[in-house]
């Protein structure tokens, strides 16, 4: 008899071996409390010329879309959008005019006020 109790046991021990090795929380878009950039600092130009056209694309995830975009240098620096709709989505950056800057900051803050900073410098 106990042999036929722990077979019929069995089919649950292993739904929940299953249900517990998934880690649970969050998704491949990043989690909901934390904010992410693909990459947090970009560099363009030399030390002596700053970088005039395309810029990098970047990725949004994790917090909770849609995402506004904040750009400190708008004489130097384009966008292509001001909100990011939703997670695993990017934006890009063109730079225009020849704009030298060190660590200026594009922020992006998620609809619950999570935010979080791209630093960029052109040239030297």
């Amino acid at each position: 008899m106990p042999m036929n109790r722990l077979l019929r046991a069995l089919p649950f021990v292993a739904l929940l071996l299953s249900l517990s090795a998934c880690g649970g929380g969050g998704n491949e878009s990043g989690q909901p409390d934390q904010l992410y950039l693909s990459t947090t600092d970009v560099t363009v130009g030399t030390p002596d010329r700053c970088y005039e056209g395309l810029g990098p694309e970047v990725h949004i995830y994790g917090g909770t879309p849609p995402y506004r975009l904040a750009n400190s240098v708008p004489q130097g620096m384009v966008l292509n959008k001001a909100v990011v709709q939703n997670s695993g989505e990017s934006f890009s950056i063109t730079f225009v005019n020849g704009v030298c800057m060190k660590t200026m900051p594009i922020t992006v803050e998620d609809q619950q006020g999570l935010l979080t900073h791209l630093s960029v410098t052109n040239g030297g």
